[in-house]
């Protein structure tokens, strides 16, 4: 029996979910605030959200979304174009490597693998940067925006949990 349209329809909205999210978090990450300081420095909200839909919905997450998702970042933050593709396609291919590690076990250790993986980004990323533009950049920034993203990284990963809780639960 072939399925409906409707449900055909109602799985592939129900799929675009983590991209959506996703797409969404990269638009308010340069929302102006109106917070002093803020507008320069936000958490990776991108980075936060392509750590977990990689572990916990990878095949929702895949690699063409994720280069789609940096380019569109790059896009938006005014980066070179590309840094953010090559930055979030590392974040996925370390947790969809390392993804049997971090299922099924303790939040503590998810948030442990997100610290490593979103240091060594920040630091590669603070590389490139510093290469690209042939001079040092700050590192005081990226390491505000590393901190941040720790810090704001439970409340997504529960807000994430609850969506995949009721509204993935079967796709």
């Amino acid at each position: 029996m072939t399925p409906t349209i409707a449900y055909q329809i109602n799985r592939l909205l129900r799929g675009s979910v983590p991209f959506a999210v996703t797409m969404l978090l990269a638009l308010l990450s340069v929302v102006p605030t109106g917070i002093n300081g803020f507008d320069i420095v936000t958490p990776a909200f991108v980075s936060i959200s392509v750590f977990y839909w990689s572990i916990h919905r990878p095949y929702l997450m895949s690699a063409p979304l994720v280069f789609l998702l940096g380019i569109f970042s790059d896009f938006l933050t005014g980066a070179p174009l590309g840094l953010s593709s090559l930055m979030l396609l590392a974040v996925h291919g370390i947790a969809l490597s390392q993804r049997r590690i971090f299922i099924g076990k303790s939040f503590l250790l998810t948030w442990w693998g997100y610290f490593l993986v979103a240091f060594v980004i920040a630091m590669l990323s603070w590389i490139v940067a510093c290469l690209y533009s042939l001079t040092f950049i700050p590192l005081m920034p990226v390491m505000t925006q590393f901190i941040l993203s720790l810090l704001v990284f439970p409340f997504f990963a529960w807000g994430f949990g609850m969506l995949q809780n009721n509204l993935l639960r079967h796709t």
